[in-house]
């Protein structure tokens, strides 16, 4: 079985409060399509201070959160093991339905205090009031996504924009 291991540090940089870092290129795990499940652990690394993952349960700042859930099926539940520094999710993705992009949070109590990984939305700022049904789809040049507000967000694809992000391919 494969098992990728994610280092997690916490980062601070002058004039901004510290936070959570995933350090893989560009914050994107990627993940080939294997016939056996594959491991996928995070390793709190925090030297001199005391510190472990919150509990995928913790009602406020649960250790681990999917920013944008994945299809049920594909990754097992979070847990927390090696008394609090790592964090392991199962990784089932065997078929081509199972590809995707997926968004999640890291939260740690590192000394009393709980961090989180940063999360910025990955789509085009770019919005718009919702067109006419009867305008042509041509007057769009890019990608459309509706929302329930009403609005027309158009893009590009969304980019990772520095997220944590597992991406199966």
């Amino acid at each position: 079985m494969a098992i990728h291991t994610l280092p997690v540090t916490l980062i601070a940089r002058r004039g901004q409060p510290p936070f959570l870092v995933v350090d893989v290129p560009k914050s994107i795990l990627r993940v080939s399509r294997n016939p056996r499940p594959q491991t996928i652990r995070w390793w709190l690394q925090h030297p001199g201070a005391s510190g472990r993952f919150n509990a995928p349960d913790d009602a406020i700042s649960p250790g681990f959160l999917w920013i944008s859930a994945p299809f049920p099926g594909i990754f097992s539940p979070p847990k927390v093991g090696d008394r609090g520094q790592s964090l392991t999710v199962l990784d089932d993705h065997d078929i081509e339905e199972k590809i995707g992009t997926w968004f999640y949070r890291l939260s740690a109590t590192i000394d009393g205090v709980v961090y989180r990984t940063r999360f910025k939305s990955p789509y085009s700022a770019r919005v718009r009031a919702l067109r006419s049904s009867r305008m042509l789809a041509a007057t769009t040049s890019t990608s459309t996504v509706t929302s329930s507000s009403l609005t027309l967000i158009t893009g590009n694809d969304p980019q990772s924009a520095g997220n944590p992000t597992i991406k199966n391919r």
